[in-house]
């Protein structure tokens, strides 16, 4: 009778954290409900649109499927084209995707406006709530997913937070099983460039050529697809907007560096200039890099090295938004396969997620800090770990049998 009471408890304890977490994400869609309601998100007073990060891909998607997909990269073309959509508005939201994304975009904007939204946050939700299932290998991280503010955050703008969460952790939890699945992956997850400074290091350190190899033709393959379907302007285009951008985003802080939530940001946050920002910037991209190679030549786990390389990647990216954040579930989801959180690690976790939701307020870039700490569980395992006597170790991920215990 002892023991069954004793069993009970922790199940007891499970269920309620389940229920709370339940409880977390349907708050998250009664937020946007009431906010649909009052007419601050997707549809203003009078059935116009309310201006969004979303509006990009869905205008992006009439000019495409207009045959001028061109004109996207052109800001003063593409602002009149959001404003016969929207009506007149202040702000700015910029096309500088690669012409890949556009086969993206020409679905969306094959749905109406509100339809195309929802289904957008939808399916990609989804599929980043299924792959921290997937690679955290418990049900309960499904909602766990769904519950952390970053959801809220990408939900709210219509980003692609979850797609680019959904890629970079369907690539890495597919590495050691299907390389070519998993570079497919990676040559889906080049719209997002700034996330893969780091992946061909990993892949290099660990001897991982088919997985290359199919990453370089997935990618080659899609620019190929999207220039017969778009025209070659659209590859000359992006390429000459790109470095104005830059200019417009980093240089000059166009929008504001409470919202850039990398080491630059916060550089350029407390003053620095642009110089000094990159500079910073640089350092932390050698001292990732070096720690990303040193990490997947290692015999630590795969779901180890995946979470390193999570956190390395967005500390190495200058440019990194709120929605971005999906990403860093992922590395949460990977350390849970590799070993159940302790009180401390528990703790981590609640507080980079306490963090994020502080995005909300934007009075700071405040990322890098929640980043810090994700990939401080990683450091935190590598120092404890050891291997059992007896078992010999191999660096290649394809030969890990044992990525969790029991």
């Amino acid at each position: 009778m002892t023991q069954r009471r004793a069993d009970a408890a922790p199940d007891r304890w499970s269920g309620l954290l389940c229920a709370s977490v339940a409880g977390v994400v349907f708050g998250y869609a009664a937020s946007l409900t009431i906010l649909l309601l009052h007419h601050e998100w997707l549809f203003a007073s009078g059935g116009r649109l309310v201006p969004a990060d979303f509006l990009t891909y869905w205008s992006a998607g009439k000019a495409a499927l207009a045959g001028k997909a061109a004109t996207a990269y052109d800001p003063k073309i593409f602002h009149a084209l959001q404003e016969s959509i929207a009506g007149r508005f202040s702000s700015f939201y910029f096309w500088s995707y690669p012409p890949a994304f556009f086969f993206v975009a020409v679905m969306l904007a094959s749905l109406p406006y509100a339809t195309a939204y929802i289904s957008w946050i939808a399916t990609t939700g989804v599929a980043y709530a299924l792959a921290a299932n997937t690679i955290a290998r418990r049900r309960s991280a499904f909602l766990f997913a769904l519950a952390s503010p970053a959801a809220l955050l990408t939900s709210y703008a219509g980003q692609n937070g979850f797609l680019t969460a959904a890629l970079f952790g369907g690539f890495l939890v597919t590495l050691s099983s299907r390389p070519i699945v998993s570079g497919i992956l990676i040559g889906l997850m080049t719209y997002k460039p700034q996330f893969g400074l780091l992946i061909p290091i990993a892949l290099l350190a660990n001897g991982q050529w088919r997985c290359m190899f199919s990453a370089a033709l997935t990618a080659v393959v899609l620019l190929i697809l999207a220039v017969l379907v778009f025209g070659a302007g659209t590859a000359g285009q992006f390429m000459h907007a790109m470095p104005a951008m830059s200019n417009l985003y980093l240089k000059l802080g166009g929008e504001g560096w409470q919202k850039i939530h990398s080491m630059y940001g916060i550089a350029r946050f407390l003053g620095a200039g642009d110089r000094l920002a990159w500079s910073i910037q640089g350092a932390l991209i050698v001292v990732s890099a070096v720690s990303v190679a040193l990490l997947w030549r290692s015999s630590a786990t795969l779901a180890l090295k995946a979470a390193g390389l999570i956190a390395a990647a967005m500390l190495s990216t200058p440019y990194l938004h709120g929605y971005d954040f999906p990403v860093l579930m992922m590395a949460l989801a990977f350390l849970h396969r590799d070993k159940p959180f302790d009180a401390v690690e528990w703790s981590i976790a609640i507080g980079a997620n306490l963090i994020i939701a502080g995005f909300i307020l934007q009075l700071a870039p405040m990322g890098p800090i929640a980043i810090v700490m994700v990939g401080a569980i990683v450091v935190r395992r590598l120092m404890a770990r050891s291997h059992p006597a007896g078992v010999p170790s191999d660096n290649r991920l394809g030969r890990e049998t044992r990525l969790v215990p029991g």
